[in-house]
C-alpha cells in the first residue's frame, strides 16, 4: 500500500492526491502501476482518509521502506531465549526453524546478512519494522 502511494505521489508530483482521486473517479487507476494497491486503498480507506494522510506519515513509510530494502531477504540468528537457529524473513513478523543441515555462516553469507542488519531484522522481527532499532543504521552506532 505504502510504495503505491508513493510511487504515485513520485510519478504525479504536488497535486498527486488530486490525480489519484480524479483517477479514483473515472475508473483510470486501472491503468495505474501498482493499480490493485490503488484500489484496495479506496476500497478500504476511501478518499477522504488520503486527504487526511499527512504528508510527515507517507515520509515517514517512505523511510521504513527505504530500511526494509537495506537488509537481507533473510539471515539466520539464534532465539534470543531458547538459543536455537532460526530464519527471520525481512518485512515478516516472527521466525522460522532453521533446517540442522544448514551452517549458519553459509546461510548469512548466501544472503550477505552482517551483524548490523542482523540485530535489525531480529528487532523487526520481534517489535515490527518501523521500530528504530529495525534500521540497520541504527545498529551501527
Amino acid at each position: 500500500m505504502w510504495r503505491a502511494l508513493l510511487d504515485f505521489r513520485a510519478r504525479h508530483g504536488r497535486r498527486w492526491k488530486d490525480a489519484l482521486t480524479l483517477k479514483w473517479m473515472n475508473g483510470d487507476d486501472e491503468r495505474e502501476p501498482h493499480s490493485a494497491s490503488l484500489r484496495m486503498i479506496r476500497n478500504q480507506f476511501g478518499p477522504s482518509w488520503l486527504w487526511d494522510l499527512p504528508r510527515l506519515r507517507l515520509d515517514n513509510a517512505a523511510r521504513r521502506l527505504a530500511n526494509l530494502e537495506m537488509l537481507p531477504d533473510m539471515c539466520a540468528c539464534p532465539h534470543p531465549e531458547t538459543g536455537e537457529t532460526i530464519i527471520i524473513k525481512r518485512g515478516e513478523t516472527g521466525y522460522w526453524p532453521m533446517p540442522s543441515l544448514i551452517a549458519v555462516d553459509a546461510f548469512n553469507a548466501s544472503f550477505n546478512a552482517r551483524p548490523a542488519a542482523i540485530a535489525a531484522m531480529q528487532a523487526g522481527a520481534m517489535f515490527g519494522w518501523h521500530v528504530p532499532a529495525a534500521d540497520p543504521d541504527h545498529q551501527r552506532r
